[in-house]
This record gives structure tokens, C-alpha cells and sequence, in this order.
């Protein structure tokens, strides 16, 4: 089997700081096989780019993570494989993902935003999806990817809201969020844009005053299972904005 290729991190840095539009509207990416190193132990996937879906995150993120799964969660918090993977093995997934990119006038942010390490890690194109995978899945069910399937429900909660807190990097965390979400399926069928702001700012304001990263799963679902109600009155965004959170 081939080694798993990366940019080189001087290469990866430059492609960022000079990125010309016109290099990421043709079929290939044209860059340097000189500035690219292998890694060790870790080995290219056969098949994957036809095994993700560019309309469906869900199916994409679960092959990206078996793909990779015997990576450590230190080289995936690193940009330097999800980088390559945008611009080389699987760039004509990432082209049809994010499909402004062939339209004339589409600027840097847009390809820096889905192609390049950035300020937001978890809303990088494979970065978020290994991530969000790798927090949820669970092989004590019969359906590892039972949780992942209920993140992945909603793209605003899963990287706009509750996929930006530092937080969720604490797998039980997560877990307990997403179990409480798929034992009570009727928070996420309305206005769930803002109830997902709410268990947001909800989980900012405890993390003040408790231990959240010390804390087991049943403590999330317990805490959500308390504001239960408060969150199922939450009928529009204007309900959140401005709004004082209490703590219980």
C-alpha cells in the first residue's frame, strides 16, 4: 500500500499566504510534488473519493473517518493531512461541495474558508468531518453511527453553535448533548437554529462556574434535561438574542 502524502508545513504556509483563484477552477490542482513528504504508518485509502457524497455530509464524514481512523486525534488536529486531502487525492469532492468556487468572482476567503487551515478548524471541509465523527462514534451501539447521524442533522448547530465550543472536544460531552437530542426528537424538529444557540450559550455560561471537562455524559444530558422545557418554549431566534440564560 502507498503512503499517505502531506504538503510539506513551509509549502502548506505558502499556498495559503499567494492563493490564486484560477488554481482551483480546473480539474487539478497544480502543485509541486517536490514539497510534499509521506507519512509514517499512515496509509492511503483505495477508493475513497468515490465513496463521499458531495450532498451529503453524513455519508461523506463516516467514510472519512474509517478511512483515517487509525490516525491519533494529534495528527488530526493538525492541518497538515486535511490540507493535502483538499488540494490533491480528494480536490474534485471538495470543487463540488463547495461549488462557488467555478463561478466568476468568488474571492480568497471562500477557498481559504474550505480549502486552507483557518480560524474556524472545525468548519474546514475534512477537518470538521473526521472531528465530528471521531467525537460521536460509539461501538458500544449497535449503530456506531447513530450520534454522528444526529449531529449531522443540522449544519448550523453542528458548526456554527455547538460545533464551535471548545467543549465538544470532551467526547462525553458531545455524546450526551446528541443523546438527549435524539431521546427528545421533538427539540430538533422546530425552530432548532435557536434552541441549538441556547444549549450553546447555556454550555458557555456553565463551563463559568463548573468543571465541565471533568464532568461524565450523564451530567450533559441531565443539565439539557433540566432546561428541557425552557427549550421546547424557544419558537424563533428572537427568543435567544438578548435574552438572560439562567444556570441551574
Amino acid at each position: 500500500m502507498e503512503l499517505q502524502k502531506v504538503f510539506k508545513r513551509s509549502y502548506m504556509e505558502e499556498l495559503r499566504r499567494n492563493i490564486h483563484v484560477s488554481d482551483y477552477q480546473g480539474e487539478i490542482f497544480p502543485f509541486e510534488p517536490s514539497k510534499v513528504k509521506s507519512l509514517a504508518n499512515v496509509y492511503k485509502p483505495e477508493g475513497l473519493l468515490d465513496r463521499l457524497d458531495p450532498e451529503d455530509d453524513f455519508t461523506s464524514a463516516v467514510e472519512i473517518y474509517k478511512a483515517y481512523s487509525s490516525i491519533s486525534p494529534l495528527l488530526a488536529s493538525l492541518p497538515d493531512l486535511w490540507v493535502y486531502l483538499a488540494h490533491v487525492d480528494l480536490f474534485s469532492y471538495v470543487q463540488q461541495r463547495w461549488p462557488k468556487v467555478l463561478e466568476d468572482g468568488v474571492d480568497e476567503k471562500y477557498i481559504l474558508n474550505h480549502w486552507h487551515e483557518n480560524d474556524h478548524f472545525m468548519r474546514t471541509t475534512f477537518a470538521g468531518l473526521w472531528w465530528h465523527t471521531y467525537l460521536t462514534y460509539d461501538e458500544s451501539r449497535t449503530n456506531p453511527t447513530e450520534l454522528t447521524e444526529v449531529l449531522f442533522k443540522s449544519q448550523d448547530f453542528r458548526t456554527l453553535r455547538f460545533g464551535e465550543l471548545g467543549l465538544i472536544r470532551h467526547k462525553p460531552a458531545m455524546m450526551g448533548v446528541l443523546e438527549f437530542l435524539m431521546e427528545n426528537p421533538e427539540i430538533m424538529q422546530n425552530a432548532f437554529d435557536a434552541r441549538g444557540q441556547y444549549i450553546s450559550r447555556y454550555f458557555n455560561l456553565l463551563g463559568g462556574t463548573r468543571p465541565l471537562a471533568f464532568m461524565d455524559k450523564s451530567y450533559f444530558k441531565a443539565s439539557l434535561d433540566k432546561v428541557k422545557d425552557k427549550l421546547l418554549a424557544i419558537k424563533s431566534i428572537h427568543d435567544v438574542q438578548n435574552k438572560v440564560i439562567d444556570i441551574e
